[in-house]
């Protein structure tokens, strides 16, 4: 794992991928600090971090597209898959290399709280608990974007992914107040999830068959279930929707509640993340 992440790391550190998303992330967040605090004399910091969230957008699907979509379009990606090391290793040390670059703007943001330190703030720990969730969210993302990267070759395919997952659980939030609680529209929206799970499944497996089938399944006991109990499914879109709303649990920290939850919300992504890569790649090595 460590030759990989060196490689990894010297790769991204020596080409444009990660001087774009470093400059791009020290951009943004120095934009933000410049507006909200020094231009606007707020004392905390939460909305600087909040604001620069912005350039998940930019820094994310430019690094997590090419960890793996990029090799396998240009047939690199054989020479690791038949290498003598885990599947495993690989995906780490990819994925620590992807984290490395992204935790340099972080590491530049907090030095932001010492700054308001000496206008006389006092938020100076939950300022960092802001920075913390912040480089929490990133990293989840980037190990869903590295997953996505290694379902396809096409790097625009994985960075377009990306950013539609991003923008998707940055605004579920939102949507709390737009989607009706109803039982059928409840009802819809887990058939909406079930066509996902099938995508999910042909794109990790390239088997047709089998992605219908799992279409199939969920999709008939989904309506089934409708028509049997339909009250089951009365505010069931909301609680589904929970499970992929980043920006709440976000907003937990950057209201200075620090909750052990929300860690392992973002650590439990990053988890699922590495995991369906790890699996995705060990398919394709014996396929």
């Amino acid at each position: 794992m460590t030759a990989i992440y060196k490689k990894e790391l010297r790769s991204l550190m020596t080409n444009m991928t990660g001087a774009i998303a470093a400059a791009s992330a020290l951009l943004v967040t120095g934009l933000m600090f410049r507006y909200y605090n020094l231009f606007n004399g707020l004392l905390t910091l939460h909305y600087a971090v909040s604001g620069s969230m912005l350039l998940f957008y930019i820094v994310i699907p430019v690094l997590s597209m090419r960890s793996f979509a990029v090799e396998r379009s240009q047939k690199t990606d054989q020479l690791l898959l038949t290498s003598p090391v885990r599947i495993s290793s690989i995906v780490f040390g990819k994925y620590l290399a992807l984290v490395t670059v992204f935790a340099i703007p972080v590491l530049m943001m907090c030095i932001y709280p010492l700054i308001m330190l000496s206008f006389g703030a006092e938020t100076l720990l939950w300022d960092y608990v802001c920075i913390f969730a912040f480089f929490l969210m990133g990293c989840a993302y980037l190990a869903v974007g590295m997953f996505i990267s290694s379902c396809t070759e096409s790097a625009v395919i994985s960075a377009i992914l990306t950013i539609l997952f991003i923008f998707a659980t940055q605004m579920l939030s939102s949507l709390f107040t737009m989607i009706s609680g109803t039982a059928f529209t409840a009802m819809l929206f887990l058939l909406v999830l079930s066509v996902t799970a099938a995508l999910l499944v042909y794109g990790m497996t390239k088997h047709f068959g089998l992605s219908m089938l799992t279409l199939g399944v969920l999709g008939a006991g989904c309506i089934i279930a409708y028509m049997l109990r339909p009250d089951f499914f009365s505010g069931r879109t909301e609680s589904v929707l929970r499970i992929l709303d980043f920006s709440t649990h976000f907003s937990d920290f950057a209201g200075g509640v620090f909750s052990w939850t929300n860690v392992l919300f973002f650590l439990s992504y990053a988890a699922v993340g590495i995991a369906l890569t790890i699996q995705s790649l060990d398919k394709r090595r014996w396929s």
